[in-house]
């Protein structure tokens, strides 16, 4: 429920955005709102930076972060509010919009930029925060806050393509590419999710044989995050839970306006556990694979495609470890 409220603002402001676009009022009412959290960002982070030297903060149930944690949180949180307030400007977009298929000054497709610059600046903001998870005495993640999580990237990738607004819910479905499964997405996904699987498995090879030790840690902390998912049904519970939200969200209604490599970075870029690790990599190419099934076919074939990954990966984690080190 608190993953859920969190990420609930994102929808509303999305609401706003697509009201915004028939009424000024409204929309000048988003880029208020916008402008108030880009400097909220800024004023965080230069309080971080500001923190005193020599002064560890506690952080409850997680230990303590050090000062140059809070400082480097800090340089991300100011250079995140920066990036987003010069998003804001229709010079900027307008250089965008060459690689991105996008609307300058579209309240939409302002606030879309924002939110990935929010997404990508807060996630990895949250770096100092994982060496400190090992010390959780409960589960990070729970069924509650995973369906929470899901629940708000759904309403997102509707709201964020109009649905009751500008489009019916028909016309959503069509415009986020959700289609009925049929043979040709599942024959796609069979293909796609082995490929994938042989991906990870050539990337963990070599990741064992270039930096066993760094591979441990992610690997570790891995099984920190599933918690109670580490088994049959929770596998498959975030297999379909992960794959059907981000994929309506990434390459359902992200991708055909920002393009394939803008939105398989973004969404390598959310994945914050796995820091600056090879597993980050193999992330990207999931995304791009993802991505190219979505251009190939359609959004349905790449949540087949993600949510077979997620379980196939979990499961051969818990039972066949020796095959995907």
């Amino acid at each position: 429920m608190i993953t859920f409220l969190s990420l609930f603002p994102a929808v509303v402001l999305m609401f706003i955005a697509q009201l915004g676009r028939k009424s000024r009022p409204l929309s000048w009412l988003l880029y208020f709102l916008l402008v108030m959290s880009d400097l909220l960002f800024l004023l965080a982070g230069l309080a971080l930076l500001f923190f005193p030297a020599q002064s560890p903060l506690s952080v409850p149930q997680l230990g303590t972060l050090t000062a140059q944690d809070l400082h480097y949180m800090g340089k991300v949180l100011v250079v995140t509010g920066i990036v987003a307030l010069l998003l804001l400007l229709p010079p900027v977009q307008w250089v965008l919009a060459r690689f991105m298929r996008i609307r300058p000054g579209d309240p939409v497709h302002t606030y879309a930029l924002t939110l990935a610059a929010y997404a990508l600046g807060g996630t990895m903001s949250q770096v100092p925060l994982l060496q400190l998870l090992e010390n959780l005495d409960q589960p990070l993640l729970t069924a509650s806050e995973l369906v929470g999580q899901a629940v708000a990237f759904v309403l997102l990738a509707f709201v964020g393509v109009g649905v009751g607004i500008q489009r019916s819910f028909k016309e959503a479905c069509r415009r986020l590419g959700l289609v009925w499964p049929g043979r040709r997405e599942v024959k796609v996904a069979v293909v796609a999710t082995l490929f994938l699987v042989a991906l990870q498995m050539v990337v963990g090879a070599l990741w064992m044989a270039l930096s066993p030790e760094s591979l441990k840690e992610v690997d570790q902390l891995s099984k920190t995050l599933l918690g109670e998912f580490f088994n049959l049904w929770g596998a498959l519970f975030i297999g379909l839970a992960a794959g059907i939200s981000e994929e309506l969200v990434f390459r359902g209604a992200l991708q055909p306006r920002f393009g394939l490599l803008i939105t398989s970075f973004l969404f390598a870029g959310i994945h914050v556990q796995y820091a600056m690790t090879p597993a980050l990599l193999l992330i990207f190419l999931l995304g791009l694979v993802l991505g190219i099934v979505r251009n190939r076919t359609n959004t349905t074939a790449a949540i087949l495609t993600h949510a077979a990954y997620n379980t196939l990966v979990v499961l051969l984690a818990i039972y066949a470890p020796n095959l995907t080190p």
